[in-house]
């Protein structure tokens, strides 16, 4: 079974809540979780324990990693929401999409119908006559010259 990359951050602790890491509530928004960090970032930046025990400067830089890998989860909206439903961190797709697959790739990709693969080929023809039109008119017009001399 593959770990969830909070084992790493956190080794030997069975529940970890990175709201709490991050002294915040589960309806935290957006602005108070980047707040949060960066005041406990600066609590625990290495460079603040520089001076201190080899011991003390360890927990620093453990807590700092911590509240970075915290932010990194809470900040995104995707993985922020994976974790509210299922507690884990990694990228685990089961765990996240209920509805199986074609709920997942409905809710990453826009859905197909007719009209949106029209549009699409009508789009990608511009695309070529335009390219075609700017490119090989210059060398149309040299042969043609060349021709009618």
């Amino acid at each position: 079974m593959d770990e969830d990359p909070i084992t790493q951050f956190f080794p030997g602790q069975e529940d970890v809540d990175l709201y709490e890491v991050l002294s915040i509530t589960n309806d935290a928004t957006t602005d108070s979780i980047k707040k949060a960090y960066r005041r406990l970032a600066l609590i625990y930046h290495p460079d603040k324990h520089a001076t201190a025990t080899d011991a003390a400067r360890s927990e620093a830089s453990t807590k700092f990693q911590q509240v970075g890998f915290a932010y990194a989860i809470l900040n995104d909206p995707t993985r922020r929401e994976r974790y509210d439903k299922t507690g884990r961190t990694d990228d685990r797709f089961e765990l996240v999409c209920e509805g199986g697959w074609d709920a997942y790739f409905e809710a990453m990709f826009e859905r197909v119908t007719r009209e949106r693969l029209d549009e699409m080929k009508a789009e990608y023809q511009g695309r070529i006559h335009q390219h075609v039109t700017s490119r090989s008119t210059p060398f149309m017009i040299y042969r043609f010259c060349c021709r009618n001399r």
